[in-house]
């Protein structure tokens, strides 16, 4: 359950910077930059991995907010695999189990795409994570969880897909709703 509850929180966190206005503005799946970066972070933060990422895109097959593909949605599915196990695993893995080493010891694509991701086509948003109620993140629910998605899950995570963070000054940014469904 506080794995769920963690998982959840990473979306939270993503979901620090969205409003309602963002959830408007970005649709809930696909990225909203094709921008290419290479960025160079360090593992003894645990929030990323040193040999950075020159891939864009959200790892859905949406695309961006503007309807085209992103660098990373026109990869075979066998390159997303490798990206995935590549980039995303070591940096997000670092992050998780540091944040809670006990709660996140077993963290594996699981974690994120729910327990059965080939059966899902390792979809995103995940309904398998637990829907963000944004209106309880505002009042404080689960800040502490919040703080680390917001501060390193959603930043690390556009960073390595080569995206911007969602803001609200960047609403099409990689954000919460890239990982989480919104409760309705």
């Amino acid at each position: 359950m506080f794995r769920s509850a963690l998982v959840t929180l990473f979306a939270l966190v993503v979901a620090a910077g969205c409003t309602k206005k963002d959830k408007d503005a970005a649709p809930s799946t696909g990225s909203a930059t094709t921008t290419t970066t290479t960025t160079t972070t360090t593992t003894t933060t645990g929030a990323g991995s040193d040999t950075g990422s020159a891939m864009a895109g959200s790892g859905s097959d949406a695309g961006s907010a503007d309807g085209e593909k992103t660098e990373f949605d026109k990869l075979s599915h066998e390159d997303k695999v490798k990206f995935m196990k590549t980039k995303v695993m070591p940096a997000m893995k670092a992050a998780f189990q540091k944040f809670d080493p006990k709660e996140f010891a077993n963290f594996t694509c699981k974690t994120c795409h729910g327990k059965d991701p080939q059966k899902s086509k390792y979809e995103m948003p995940s309904p398998e994570l637990e829907p963000l109620d944004f209106d309880a993140l505002k009042k404080g629910e689960h800040a502490k969880e919040v703080e680390f998605m917001s501060k390193v899950v959603k930043p690390e995570m556009a960073k390595i897909l080569g995206e911007h963070e969602m803001t609200e000054a960047e609403p099409t940014g990689f954000g919460c709703l890239h990982c989480h469904t919104q409760k309705k």
